[in-house]
């Protein structure tokens, strides 16, 4: 895997460093170091193969310029992001980009291998999600999550326990950091198959489904087929 770190002090990003290489061991390949945002783009654009990104760790303050340009600027590129920053007050903007995590400086040895922790669990599956709850971020559990309805240009997740959170994130953005097993049974609705219960025909050619949480969630004709041979499957 290919890690690279932008940060403009020193000393933070060969603390970083180190505690990346202590972290990941054998399976970082490359380790990549720059201070500046320009240098950063040309080595997200240029990175190809096992060139290519995977992990970004990023400050927000870099020489006057802000971390969250760099992140708009790189668009959809598929590396994952953890910010390290002393601004804390700006992890809300964070949903908007659907970074990993947000690690406030001064940051503890513990607390910056639970963010890389957290990278290793998405890429073997076991993936979390930060969400607004109840004021404040917080992490679940992507398995945790029975459904997700569009709400404007936001999204409302439902998790199977009944619980609503909350993301910044519209429905088709999110859609793209869950796993294959969410499916969009409606334009409005994303739900997770694998807590599918039964899809009811109602009349007048209307569809809905039940999960083991949620009922009547809407389903639309084009969606109907293939939830159909999923369940029958």
């Amino acid at each position: 895997m290919h890690v690279l770190i932008l940060e403009d002090e020193p000393l933070i990003a060969q603390g970083l460093a180190r505690e990346v290489r202590a972290h990941f061991g054998a399976r970082l390949a490359r380790l990549t170091l720059h201070d500046n945002v320009d240098e950063a783009l040309a080595a997200l654009a240029q990175g190809q193969g096992q060139e290519q990104v995977d992990l970004l760790l990023l400050d927000l303050h870099l020489h006057g310029a802000d971390g969250y340009e760099l992140l708009r600027l790189a668009g959809s590129a598929g590396f994952q992001t953890i910010i390290v920053s002393a601004h804390a007050e700006r992890s809300i903007t964070a949903f908007e980009f659907g970074v990993l995590d947000f690690v406030a400086k001064p940051f503890s040895r513990e607390r910056l291998h639970k963010a890389l922790q957290r990278y290793t669990a998405r890429q073997a599956g076991a993936a979390s999600l930060a969400v607004k709850k109840r004021g404040a971020v917080e992490w679940i559990a992507v398995a945790e999550i029975d459904h997700v309805q569009a709400d404007g240009h936001y999204s409302n997740i439902v998790l199977r326990s009944g619980e609503q959170c909350f993301h910044d994130l519209a429905i088709d953005k999110l859609m793209a950091l869950l796993p294959p097993h969410f499916l969009r049974v409606h334009r409005s609705y994303l739900v997770n198959s694998l807590g599918f219960k039964r899809l009811l025909i109602g009349a007048g050619g209307k569809y809905a489904l039940d999960t083991h949480t949620s009922t009547g969630i809407p389903v639309s004709r084009s969606s109907y087929p293939a939830l159909k041979r999923r369940l029958l499957g």
